[in-house]
């Protein structure tokens, strides 16, 4: 089953995990069949009078319940960005589950990244759809990062030469306190995105007793236009989410004195779906469909693992890879000369 050339590229591995549980014909462009799971309960319930009690992490940090600008969301998940890459070593589990097609499938797996600025991470997630075995991995040890996503047997390699992207592109062109080739792959990519492409907004709230930050988003206006410009359609594609929700940890964790600026939900929503079967949507005020939710849980610090144990082990040489370097480059408005072009061929 094939990934759209229109879901945005940092996208298409968590999408295509979606497509593994999806009933669709042609790739996701054109999928016609409507989601049946009710719209789930929403888990961030405030409690006003308990956020009083609040207090953040670190002293300059503002507070949950001050936080309800899109200035300061977006703040935030700057914060949380910082913290991925700049902060400690840690592991933690990973629970991915998708509704589509009227049916539901989860998937798990493992995170792992060293932190301090290395770029090296590890994120594992495997997924059954009552057929088969579906797996994808990003990896990178700070200087190539890959991506190898096996779908109903077909395996496709993506790399991407973090290691030059310094050369070229100037961390102020990224909009993100980090340098762009600490951008590529797993949570800070998907940030980035967010940051990017959708209009946010912050509030206090409570995830399983534990306070928490949820920044929500919304697909801004312009990219919604880009979007259907490029594809040609008449109608929105179904998984392609126009409502984001992130939940941040407000707090260290009591049990492991860890985990502050961490996102522990990650969600993806549809547009309000409408007709006489939609009474989910109608009830929720129209809010979507949750399309995917990704759950990061038992988080802890580790010691920074050796740096092999962050290099892909190409077990693949059947499979040629695709360069992805060149696509990054040019989301920055930067143009390669061909002299450029040819040292990433090598």
């Amino acid at each position: 089953m094939k990934t759209d050339r229109h879901i945005p590229r940092n996208w298409r591995p968590i999408v295509k995990l979606v497509c593994i549980a999806a009933v669709l014909t042609g790739g996701l462009i054109v999928a016609s069949e409507r989601m049946s799971v009710s719209v789930a309960e929403d888990p961030y319930a405030t409690d006003s009078s308990a956020l009083s009690s609040i207090r953040p992490a670190t002293p300059n940090a503002p507070s949950p319940r001050t936080v309800d600008t899109s200035a300061k969301a977006q703040s935030l998940l700057h914060r949380v960005v910082t913290t991925l890459v700049n902060g400690p070593a840690f592991d933690a589990k990973v629970r991915e589950t998708v509704w589509t097609g009227g049916r539901e499938v989860v998937g798990v797996g493992t995170y792992e990244q060293a932190g301090m600025g290395t770029g090296r991470y590890n994120l594992q997630v495997t997924m059954h759809d009552g057929d088969g075995k579906h797996r994808l991995q990003q990896i990178s040890d700070g200087r190539l990062a890959w991506t190898r996503s096996e779908i109903a047997g077909n395996v496709s390699l993506r790399r991407v030469d973090v290691g030059r992207l310094d050369q070229w592109v100037s961390a102020a062109r990224t909009g993100l306190p980090v340098s762009p080739r600490l951008q590529v792959g797993a949570w800070v990519e998907m940030l980035a995105s967010f940051l990017k492409d959708y209009d946010l907004q912050v509030k206090g709230a409570h995830l399983k007793e534990r306070p928490i930050w949820v920044v929500s988003g919304k697909l801004k206006s312009s990219k919604r236009e880009q979007v259907m410009a490029d594809s040609g359609l008449d109608e929105w594609p179904l998984l392609y989410p126009t409502k984001v929700r992130v939940a941040v940890a407000a707090e260290l964790d009591p049990a492991t004195s860890f985990g502050a600026f961490l996102p522990v939900r990650i969600e993806f929503w549809s547009d309000p779906l409408m007709g006489d079967d939609d009474q989910a949507d109608a009830s929720a005020g129209g809010q979507g469909r949750l399309i995917t939710l990704i759950e990061i849980y038992s988080i802890r610090p580790v010691s920074p693992p050796p740096v092999e144990r962050f290099r892909f082990e190409n077990q693949d040489d059947e499979v040629n890879f695709t360069n992805d370097t060149d696509f990054y480059i040019q989301q920055y408005g930067v143009q390669l000369t061909e002299r450029q072009r040819r040292q990433l061929r090598r």
